[in-house]
């Protein structure tokens, strides 16, 4: 008993060192614009937050200005990962004085410099992270507009144009930061299951036209204008015949389930291996739609094919909602 105590005592130890040994250090520092100080802007506090690669919020530090170290910037023990860094110049009343952002790659001690700019204004488009779950949602790809132009934004130290620009749906946050405050601001963003554009938006975000913070961020709270676009289908099945009880009896090897509409095909297949595993048909448009199962040789054949009249789908069944349906595979 004692010595399988501490074989557990000497994997912990060592897996603990292991852990450690991943993490590795990163230096921040940044450097304020024609050499002013906290003290030219009256400031109170810098705010030091760092992002992970997913644009999850892993570490804040806040560093007052009445610290003499303050222009020193500061160390972090991390684990090896892409970084976004932003710091802020922060006043008593927490208006933004001055702003600065850049991105890192972290496989060793690292050090980033981070050139901070006077800040005009921004906005962070804020959701509800539980949300990627409950909907299915992966990427959040927005579109911002000023004065119907497309918005050109320094994201983590890169200009660029916030058309089709995807944040990871779990981050639950996007700034977008210093940009002129009186331009009359429009934004829509569109939710997608995978992490890419392709297929369907399942929720939508339009938001209508606002102005952004005075030296400051307007926080934009985007669930009140969401909207669902599309339902999704869970289909269980078996063989009509009671006489066929398995895969090989019925001489297929696939089985293939269709969603049908006169504008829209949504399809599934999966190997034959008698445990009739439900299929899950996802991003599914308001039509009238029929549903088809074919049960499929090895040869490529069609041998069962059964079909079920389902109507009209409305958007809004997901998740927990989806809508469910049963159907028997006949032999042809």
């Amino acid at each position: 008993m004692k010595i399988f105590f501490l074989i557990i005592l000497a994997s912990l130890v060592f897996s603990c060192s292991d852990s450690k040994h991943e993490d590795t250090e990163l230096k921040i520092s940044y450097a304020l614009p024609d050499g002013r100080t906290c003290q030219t802007y009256l400031a109170d506090h810098f705010l030091v937050t760092l992002y992970d690669s997913e644009q999850r919020k892993v570490v804040e530090k806040k560093i007052s200005c009445e610290d003499g170290d303050n222009d020193e910037g500061i160390t972090l023990l991390v684990s090896k990962d892409s970084y976004y860094v932003s710091v802020v110049l922060l006043s008593e009343d927490k208006m933004w004085q001055s702003y600065g952002a850049a991105k890192v790659k972290v496989d060793k001690d690292t050090e980033v410099t981070v050139n901070m700019e006077t800040y005009l204004g921004g906005m962070i488009f804020i959701w509800n992270p539980a949300d990627c779950n409950k909907y299915n949602l992966a990427i959040m790809a927005l579109d911002l507009f000023a004065d119907g132009e497309p918005v050109k934004a320094v994201i983590w130290g890169d200009e660029t144009e916030l058309r089709n620009f995807q944040i990871p749906c779990k981050a639950g946050q996007f700034e977008v930061i210093n940009v002129p405050a009186e331009p009359l601001y429009t934004a829509r963003i569109n939710a997608y299951r995978q992490n890419s554009l392709a297929g369907e938006s399942r929720v939508t975000y339009e938001i209508p036209e606002f102005v952004s913070g005075h030296g400051q961020n307007k926080n934009i709270n985007i669930d009140s204008y969401k909207q669902l676009l599309v339902s999704d289908m869970k289909v269980s099945w078996e063989f009509d015949s009671k006489s066929i009880d398995s895969c090989e009896t019925a001489g297929i090897t696939k089985v293939v389930a269709s969603l049908v509409s006169e504008e829209v095909t949504i399809s599934a297949e999966q190997k034959c291996n008698n445990k009739f595993s439900d299929f899950y048909l996802y991003d599914i448009t308001e039509h009238e739609y029929t549903l088809y199962l074919f049960g499929i040789s090895d040869s490529d054949e069609t041998l069962f094919e059964s079909s079920l009249e389902i109507g009209m789908i409305e958007s809004g069944s997901v998740g927990k909602d989806m809508l469910e349906n049963r159907i028997f595979l006949k032999e042809k």
